[in-house]
C-alpha cells in the first residue's frame, strides 16, 4: 500500500508561513505523507478561479488522495467546513460555492465537519489546526460518516454559464493563467455542437477573430503582427484566448469573467 497523498490548493501566497505550518502538521500527523503543492496563488478569495484549478487537476491524483482547499475559508452557519468524498477523492474545504461548482454533474457524498477539536482557541487557521486533523482521521480509514453529519446540500454557486442563441453564444473568461491566457467557459466540443459546421467570428474589443488554432506558433506576432491573438484549444479542453511570447490578458485588456459574443454565419 503506498504513502498517504495530501495536496494543497489556498490562496495564501508564498511569502508567509501558512503553508509550511500546515506541512509541518500534515508530516506530523500522518507517517510518510506525501504533501503536493497544486498552488498558493489562487488570487485571494477568487473561489471561480479554485474551482477551474480544483476540477482540472484535483483529480489526476490516484484515487484515495485527499485535497484539502483553503480559499476564502471562513466557516458561517451558511458555509460551515465539509468534507466531500468524489470519484475515490476526499477534498476538505469550505461549504462557499466551491464544492457544488466543483464537483457538479459528478456523483458524490459531503458531511459537515463536527466534533473535532481544533487544536488552539482561534478559529482563524482552520486548514492547520482543523483540516490536518480530518486528513489523519481520513489516512487512518476513518469513515466518512464518523467526520461530521450529512450536508444536506451543498451551498450552491454562481455559475458563470454559456447563453446560447440561434446565431450567437455570449461566453466568459473562466481563468486566466500566469501567461496571461485566457481559458473560456466552454470546451471544444461545446463550441462544436453550438456552431454545428458554421463560419464564426469572436469579437475581442477591436479584434476579431475566424478560426481556431491548434498551436500558439500559428500566431506568433514576431513573424505575423497582423494576427496577434488566437483561438486555440487549451489542455483542458477548453478554448482559450492566447498570444505566443506574449501576454494576452494584458495587452488585449482581458480579465477574469469578460463577457465575449461568438457570432456563427
Amino acid at each position: 500500500m503506498g504513502s498517504t497523498i495530501v495536496t494543497l490548493t489556498t490562496d495564501w501566497g508564498y511569502s508567509d508561513f501558512f503553508a509550511g505550518s500546515v506541512k509541518g502538521k500534515l508530516l506530523s500527523y500522518i507517517p510518510g505523507v506525501q504533501v503536493v503543492d497544486i498552488t498558493h496563488g489562487i488570487l485571494q478569495y477568487q473561489i471561480i478561479r479554485a474551482t477551474f484549478v480544483v476540477k482540472q487537476c484535483c483529480f489526476d491524483f490516484p484515487a484515495g488522495t485527499i485535497h484539502i482547499i483553503d480559499v476564502c475559508s471562513s466557516q458561517t452557519t451558511e458555509h460551515p467546513f465539509v468534507v466531500v468524498e468524489c470519484n475515490g477523492h476526499f477534498f476538505i474545504c469550505t461549504d462557499n460555492g466551491l464544492p457544488a461548482a466543483a464537483f457538479a454533474g459528478r456523483d458524490y457524498r459531503a458531511v459537515v465537519i463536527d466534533g473535532i477539536r481544533l487544536d488552539t482557541d482561534s478559529q482563524n487557521f482552520a486548514a492547520r489546526d482543523l483540516f490536518c486533523k480530518v486528513a489523519a482521521l481520513l489516512a487512518q480509514g476513518t469513515p466518512l460518516e464518523e467526520l461530521g453529519f450529512p450536508a444536506d446540500a451543498l451551498c450552491p454557486s454562481t455559475p458563470i454559464i454559456t447563453t446560447a442563441a440561434d446565431n450567437y453564444i455570449k461566453v466568459h473568461v473562466a481563468y486566466v493563467d500566469s501567461y496571461g491566457n485566457c481559458y473560456l467557459n466552454i470546451t471544444f466540443d461545446e463550441f462544436e455542437s453550438y456552431r454545428q459546421g458554421r463560419r464564426f467570428e469572436l469579437q475581442v474589443h477591436e479584434l476579431r477573430i475566424s478560426k481556431i488554432v491548434h498551436s500558439y506558433v500559428e500566431s506568433d506576432p514576431r513573424s505575423n503582427p497582423r494576427i496577434p491573438l488566437m483561438l486555440t484549444l487549451s489542455s483542458t479542453g477548453h478554448l482559450e484566448l492566447a498570444m505566443a511570447y506574449a501576454n494576452a490578458s494584458q495587452l488585449c485588456n482581458m480579465q477574469l469573467n469578460d463577457t465575449f459574443i461568438i457570432k456563427f454565419m
